[in-house]
């Protein structure tokens, strides 16, 4: 037997129905702020101006104007974090002897000169979630060939949201140590090229 379905039922079915459509459609926009991983986002554009000398390789960050909020399910301590994100240029192209290999390791970051608990450079490309599906697998290191120049995502967890803002004011640096070397990329304010120490 078949059932009718009077005009008011099709009506307020259909409008639900555009409803949830609607609202799937927002959460998919809101952008890269709640994405259980930063994706693949577009980076910020680098000014090839000043950069820092490693010997025979050149390194260069673009402004820290990348910003992303991870969701609580994949942070060990529960909470979303703040990250800023930007691009790191290595220019190996006149090294024709060797290739050269930067760690997560070689960077150090800090906030009105203190290193705040939390405030570290996680990631030196767009990462995804480990095998379990249960945290983030960062990428730790990243190798360009002799002759050769790339440029990758770098990544920076500010720490919880409930402790850290995305508006960071004041002064914030990137210490990069290689090869017994020091250079310095001091960003005052974030969405500035930095300058180099």
């Amino acid at each position: 037997m078949s059932e009718l379905i009077t005009r008011r039922t099709f009506l307020k079915t259909t409008g639900a129905a555009a409803l949830v459509a609607a609202a799937g459609s927002m959460l998919v926009g809101c952008g890269e702020g709640y994405g259980a991983t930063p994706g693949n986002p577009t980076l910020p554009t680098i000014d090839t101006g000043t950069f820092a000398t490693f010997g025979s390789t050149y390194v260069d960050m673009g402004p820290l104007t990348g910003t992303w909020v991870s969701r609580t399910t994949y942070e060990s301590d529960g909470w979303r974090h703040n990250y800023l994100y930007t691009g790191l240029s290595i220019d190996n192209s006149y090294n024709t002897t060797s290739s050269v290999t930067i760690s997560t390791s070689n960077f150090t970051c800090k906030h009105n000169g203190t290193t705040e608990s939390g405030l570290k450079v996680c990631s030196l490309g767009n990462f995804g979630l480990n095998s379990a599906g249960t945290g983030f697998k960062y990428v730790s290191s990243v190798t360009v060939a002799k002759g050769d120049r790339k440029t990758f995502p770098i990544y920076i967890d500010l720490g919880p949201v409930n402790t850290t803002s995305l508006n960071v004011r004041g002064v914030f640096t990137v210490e990069l140590k290689l090869g017994g070397k020091t250079a310095t990329f001091k960003y005052q304010p974030i969405y500035d090229d930095p300058t180099i120490e």
